[in-house]
């Protein structure tokens, strides 16, 4: 059973399913859903199908159900049905694991599933529009955020495992931007430039993976303003200890200088002003479930979400409502990192799906709704992890191996006899 795609949003499950105390509520997706899953703990999967079945009629596109059902079908000995629920999924462009998921053991020694292999293996073949930008040749950078300066067109990447920051020249020139672990810096996170003031802000955060790494960090998050010129740290602020494993993640400057920035750990939003030394709340952590890439509108009186749970959302900056941008139909919005704005809406790079790819996602005319999404780059054979990017000018720069999945979360071990360099891809579109 996958009940969701990535290991993040694995953990954000119960929060997004809800809980349902009362029987006379009246069933939701999600409540059966939550259902269903216990009788699948249970092994009860007689159950767990019926109830899955149940939450498909009330969501009939909704991937992760239909893979779930065809889970249920293929335990019961169904493969004919289990396969045609791929197919839906395949037709989608998605592939959620079902090659390597155990409860479809006992179908695939099936020509039903020798024909779903073979039409797996037509989706995962490369669509490929890019070229390597350039390439850092250490191999143990493991990096995240991009940002591209337009005054110099100087590219700065942030390391996780060293706590540092890179700066590499347009001629070519690679050399640490800031040192490691420069004024508490910890693992690097994501990246903005704020031109007019000659800033280059970046979010922080504790990973046990990361080089010098303090039980005594863990759950600290912040947020950093470093001189374009010298890399002097300008601003350095935390979030003060509460329990909370924060990650500050993706952030956007507007043109006050103040810094939206989203907290991936625990789904929030936080507002940076000029003029403090506080990081405020903007949205509370109980509204989002996933809050990943951040972008505005181009009167900076909306911010755009990316909920790596549920899709694209716009909140009105003034009143601090949302609303949920929906998606053309048979689209599927979840999972993505980053969202970098272009004309016309944005370009995002979406990890919780298999093959991770790259999307131009267009708005309509009242920017209401996603209008279009068109996939400009897929399974590209140097994705190990590909990651938030940056526009600058018509090409987009993103990361194709950030490697985040050589570190343990847990242990803090980090496998760098798998480590390569870090490849830059350059997209254009």
């Amino acid at each position: 059973m996958r009940i969701l795609v990535s290991a993040m949003v694995v953990c954000l499950l119960a929060v997004s399913v809800g809980h349902v105390s009362a029987s006379q509520e009246p069933a939701t997706a999600a409540s059966l859903n939550e259902q269903a899953i216990k009788a699948y703990q249970a092994k009860d999967y007689a159950a767990f199908l019926a109830y899955e079945k149940q939450a498909l009629g009330l969501d009939p596109d909704n991937p992760r159900i239909i893979y779930n059902v065809a889970c249920g079908e293929a335990l019961q000995g169904n493969a004919q049905e289990a396969v045609r629920l791929l197919d839906r999924l395949l037709t989608r462009k998605l592939d959620l694991g079902a090659e390597r998921d155990t409860d479809f053991s006992s179908i695939r020694k099936t020509q039903e599933w020798a024909d779903f292999e073979s039409r797996l293996a037509q989706l995962r073949k490369p669509l490929v529009r890019s070229d390597i930008a350039f390439k850092l040749t250490d191999p143990a950078i493991v990096a995240t955020g991009i940002a591209v300066d337009p005054r110099t067109s100087d590219t700065y990447i942030a390391s996780v495992r060293q706590r540092k920051i890179l700066r590499r020249t347009k001629q070519g020139a690679v050399s640490d931007f800031i040192s490691q672990g420069q004024d508490g810096f910890l693992a690097g996170a994501s990246l903005a430039i704020d031109s007019p003031r000659h800033l280059l802000f970046a979010t922080t955060a504790a990973a046990p993976f990361m080089l010098g790494f303090n039980k005594e960090d863990l759950g600290q998050s912040g947020i950093f303003a470093f001189d374009l010129k010298s890399g002097k740290t300008v601003r350095k602020v935390m979030l003060p200890a509460g329990g909370k494993r924060h990650l500050l993640n993706a952030l956007v400057v507007d043109h006050h200088g103040s810094v939206y920035v989203s907290d991936t750990g625990a789904s929030g939003i936080y507002l940076l002003r000029p003029e403090t030394s506080e990081l405020e709340v903007f949205i509370p952590s109980s509204v989002f479930t996933a809050t990943q890439g951040l972008a505005l509108s181009s009167d900076e009186k909306t911010l755009y979400v990316a909920d790596y749970s549920d899709g694209l959302w716009a909140v009105d900056i003034a009143s601090r409502t949302r609303r949920h941008l929906e998606a053309p139909a048979g689209e599927w919005l979840a999972g993505l990192d980053g969202l970098s704005r272009v004309q016309g809406g944005f370009i995002t790079v979406q990890i919780g799906v298999k093959p991770e790819r790259v999307l131009r996602l267009r708005l309509d005319e009242k920017g209401q709704r996603v209008a279009a999404v068109e996939v400009l780059e897929m399974s590209h054979p140097d994705y190990e992890g590909p990651i938030q990017g940056v526009v600058t000018g018509k090409e987009f720069l993103y990361v194709a191996n950030s490697q985040l999945d050589l570190g343990n979360g847990e242990s803090g071990a980090f496998a760098s006899d798998r480590a390569r360099p870090t490849i830059v891809l350059r997209l254009p579109f």
